[in-house]
């Protein structure tokens, strides 16, 4: 499988591996990429089915761990990379954790929820109502205001929403609502980050405790934040990312939950 890659700052610099959401792509790390490209290498790859790698099929979330971390293996400096994630990214990021462990040097995660949905029809349906309207432009344009993009931005979604296919949307779901933390990742005690904005939904804000199973992982509340925070307020998902990948205190925009690894956190 061949992804669309885009890479930034200098080979030989620690690595950082850009996971986004369903149905935008790479685009929506700019203003990290842009800022954080003269201290690190980077690296944002458009998922299957999603923005220039939608015509390679989306399979499951362990199939495009596989590749990515090949990715990693030919791309990334010393073949290892720090890993951020934002919803359909954040939960690839957790399944590259824990199949190919040895090539992650740390995991940021934003948005996901390691507890499966309730089993009940709302949620069942949303998936198939979403495979229908996705490339509605009345859905195009009212997911623009509600994640609040720039004009620069809305071509861009606006291409990624109409390339999204109902399978993609599909598989992508039936995944996520039965998602649970891999197997065995407890015990292998990883550098991990998991936060979620304020304003997301009660599922994902509710799992925010569930990470604490893994005794070394971190979680942290973005006060007043949706589930794009990165665009929302990019110099403080920046400064995380900054802090995280170079083990100083997190910043104090973040109410940290859990503290782990002998990181000191700002609150």
């Amino acid at each position: 499988m061949s992804l669309k890659i885009f890479e930034y700052g200098t080979v030989g610099q620690p690595t950082i591996l850009f996971l986004h959401g369903l149905g935008v792509s790479s685009w929506m790390w700019l203003e990290q990429l842009e800022s954080l490209q003269e201290q690190y290498h980077l690296l944002a790859v458009d998922l299957p089915g999603n923005g220039e790698s939608y015509q390679n099929e989306w399979v499951s979330f362990a199939d495009t761990a596989v590749t990515l971390s090949q990715i990693i293996q030919t791309r990334a400096s010393n073949g290892q990379a720090h890993v951020v994630g934002l919803s359909l990214g954040g939960y690839t990021a957790l399944t590259l954790l824990g199949n190919h462990p040895e090539l992650v040097l740390s995991t940021l995660v934003s948005g996901v929820t390691i507890r499966p949905f309730p089993d009940n029809i709302a949620y069942k349906l949303m998936p198939k109502i979403m495979s229908r309207i996705m490339g509605w432009s009345l859905t195009i344009n009212l997911m623009s205001r509600m994640m609040q993009l720039p004009d620069e931005a809305k071509p861009f979604y606006r291409r990624d929403s109409k390339n999204l296919t109902p399978q993609t949307i599909l598989r992508t779901y039936d995944e996520v609502l039965n998602f649970t933390l891999p197997a065995g990742l407890a015990a292998r005690r990883p550098r991990l980050l998991a936060v979620a904005g304020q304003k997301e939904a009660k599922l994902v804000l509710d799992s925010l405790a569930d990470f604490q199973v893994v005794e070394t992982a971190v979680t942290a509340l973005i006060p007043n934040a949706h589930h794009g925070w990165n665009g929302e307020f990019p110099a403080l998902f920046t400064e995380m990312i900054e802090s995280w990948v170079g083990e100083r205190p997190l910043p104090a925009g973040l109410a940290v939950q859990g503290k782990r690894m002998g990181v000191r956190t700002a609150v």
